[in-house]
């Protein structure tokens, strides 16, 4: 094992020995561990193989390293869901055996996934768990693994200064125990670190120090990363010809490797590449390809997330098929033996008349109690088919939420950030100036507005759908409440050049959710911003009777067209772009119905094309106010200043 490389050596130990045994076991999953960096797929067969020999053995520890070993295999096809799940496999099958040493590694490699599924904080439980163990069990080159594993994390919580502290720890235990293999990967860490820093200089040697282990250790994975990240330091360093010929071996190496995390890494860095030689044309198509790779990306993830969902209920409904298929199995063998009990009496009761008699009465009495026992039965068994009924449409209306929240998150939320990225990529590389970037600040801090309402509601409406809201009533001003919502609106208003103005000005007292209520105002009013174009007036006003104020939001936008009219509240989620291309995701205006009724309210609207819109709604008044009707004469205004300059 001591002499590179390792796995020839085991091949031949491994052809010699024919037996069917653990000894075979344990060489096919040391082999297959020596093979993973360079022949996945033979790493692959021989875990299988091991895997295979230990269930015929029963041989719990070997198929422990057996699930380890292609929980590695998934990781090398980018495929962390399914190597998450084999990794907990082994970790439930270790910690039934009290293996403290698998228990150290596999909590390490679970730490590994969450790193590359970005989210360290989860990993940094497992990471710590594994560090334990391990300087417990007093295994320097695994606590050296681990202590790089931390420094990954505390890179992806952003904390650097962190992260080099524990893969220094690292690296000196390595460089005692001369682990070429696994000095590479820390030496790549500390590089990403001084990339950060923007010291390029330190980054590129450490990643090229990275790039000879890695080669030297044969883990093609590896040396794809390095040459990824020696190309991007170079490119910072105006290194153009080295920056070429780093991105070109890392493509020809994942030729074979074909992974596409690392993929679309290569189209970006070569798109920076392209656009600091100012060939921008290449860089945009570069660009094109990262992105096109990073959407398919996004769907693939979106795919097995949908899949795994769909994979786990269909077992969940698979289990409780065979339970009802066990208990009717059992039911059908009590009435089997009963009949059988039927039949051995009736014979021997052939032989008195008078025993007959009585035996026969007691049998309809049991065979009575053997009905209203079935019956008892099949009246579970169909309060079991309806909770499962219940149970699916459960499902159908969280997959229709799921389904709604990838269909906003992919194409509504994701258009402003790629253009706000857009305009940033730019700006760092002086494509524009700064005041050309100011120009659209304004339009674009707009867009961002309309997308964080957007998601307000998406987060709203999937709490409601999913577990429902529970209404809070409580007393409170109307009037303080909508000053508030025309504070945090008037920015928009203005940058629209459309005017605000309601004609509140005393204290009213209502008994309602105030949280709702001011969703619903600020849902109305924006719409109302949304559709009005420049020059435009949005009036809110308000009556009071005896027991209700009656609030409306009124405009002079574009309307609504007749045809549209009946979609507003109804339970099909209708979106249209407002006067300036402003988009929705057709759920403020569900909300908002759903929310006035909840607090006992009602909502309308009256709409004519090209003339403006009017929605009314009503809230209850607090038992505190004064029955008499109020009369309002002040009005509060905000006045938004016309033909505003993109400057300002």
């Amino acid at each position: 094992m001591a002499q590179p490389p390792a796995h020839d050596s085991l091949q031949k130990v491994l052809d010699k020995h024919v037996g069917r045994d653990t000894s075979r076991i344990k060489l096919l999953n040391q082999l297959a561990r020596a093979y993973f960096t360079q022949n996945p797929v033979l790493t692959e067969q021989l875990s299988q193989e091991a895997m295979a020999l230990s269930d015929s053995l029963a041989f719990a520890t070997g198929k422990i390293w057996a699930i380890r070993n292609l929980s590695l295999v998934e990781n090398s096809k980018g495929n962390l869901d399914r190597q998450m799940q084999l990794s907990f496999d082994a970790l439930m099958l270790a910690d039934s055996l009290k293996d403290l040493r698998a228990l150290g590694i596999i909590n390490n490699d679970i730490g590994n996934v969450f790193i590359e599924q970005e989210n360290p904080r989860q990993a940094l439980r497992y990471l710590k768990k594994a560090l334990h163990i391990k300087r417990r069990l007093k295994e320097s080159a695994e606590i050296a693994r681990t202590l790089n594993n931390m420094g990954s994390s505390y890179m992806r919580l952003d904390m650097p200064d962190s992260a080099l502290y524990f893969l220094k720890q690292s690296e000196q235990i390595k460089q005692t125990l001369n682990d070429r293999r696994g000095l590479a990967v820390t030496y790549e860490n500390m590089g990403l670190i001084y990339f950060t820093w923007q010291q390029y200089d330190e980054a590129l040697r450490f990643q090229q120090q990275a790039a000879d282990y890695y080669r030297e250790a044969e883990n093609l994975h590896g040396l794809t990363k390095a040459y990824l990240n020696m190309g991007q330091a170079q490119t910072m360093l105006k290194d153009f010809k080295n920056a070429e010929k780093s991105l070109a071996a890392a493509a020809t190496l994942n030729t074979s490797l074909k992974n596409a995390k690392n993929e679309m890494i290569y189209y970006k860095n070569r798109s920076q590449l392209d656009s600091a030689r100012n060939n921008f044309t290449a860089a945009l198509a570069n660009y094109k390809e990262f992105a096109a790779l990073n959407e398919a990306f996004f769907n693939v993830q979106k795919t097995k997330l949908i899949a795994n969902t769909q994979q786990k209920y269909e077992s969940e409904k698979k289990e409780r098929e065979n339970e009802m298929l066990k208990k009717e199995q059992l039911l059908h063998l009590a009435t089997i033996r009963q009949q059988w009990m039927l039949v051995l009496a009736g014979a021997l009761l052939l032989a008195s008349l008078f025993v007959v008699t009585i035996v026969i009465y007691r049998l309809y009495r049991r065979q009575q109690e053997l009905f209203r026992q079935l019956n008892s039965k099949s009246e579970e068994v169909s309060l079991q088919n309806h909770i499962i009924l219940e149970q699916n449409a459960a499902l159908g209306n969280l997959n229709e939420v799921k389904d709604k929240i990838f269909s906003v998150i992919s194409h509504d939320l994701r258009s402003p950030l790629a253009i706000l990225e857009g305009l940033l990529f730019l700006l760092r590389d002086d494509k524009i100036s700064a005041a050309q970037f100011r120009y659209y600040t304004d339009e674009l801090w707009r867009d961002m507005k309309n997308t964080a309402y957007m998601m307000d509601n998406l987060l709203h409406w999937a709490s409601n759908q999913m577990k429902g809201i529970g209404v809070k009533a409580d007393d409170f001003d109307i009037t303080t409440l909508i000053s508030q919502e025309f504070e945090l609106l008037k920015t928009l208003a203005r940058q629209k050049e459309v005017q605000l103005i309601h004609h509140l000005n005393n204290q009213v007292m209502v008994y309602a959710d105030p949280d709702m209520i001011k969703l619903v105002l600020r849902n109305l009013i924006n719409n109302a911003i949304k559709f009005t174009p420049p020059g435009g007036i949005i009036t809110v006003s308000g009556k009071c009777d005896t027991q209700v104020i009656e609030l409306s939001i009124q405009d002079n936008g574009v309307g609504i067209a007749p045809e549209n009219q009946s979609r507003i509240f109804s339970n099909i989620y209708y979106s249209t772009v407002g006067t300036q291309n402003e988009k929705g995701c057709g759920l403020g205006l569900h909300l908002s119905k759903d929310f006035v009724e909840r607090n006992h309210g009602k909502i309308w609207f009256i709409s004519k094309p090209a003339k403006g819109t009017s929605f009314y709604f009503t809230i209850p008044l607090s038992d505190e106010v004064d029955a008499a009707p109020r009369p309002y004469t002040m009005i509060i205004q905000e006045q938004i200043p016309v033909n505003m300059s993109p400057a300002e």
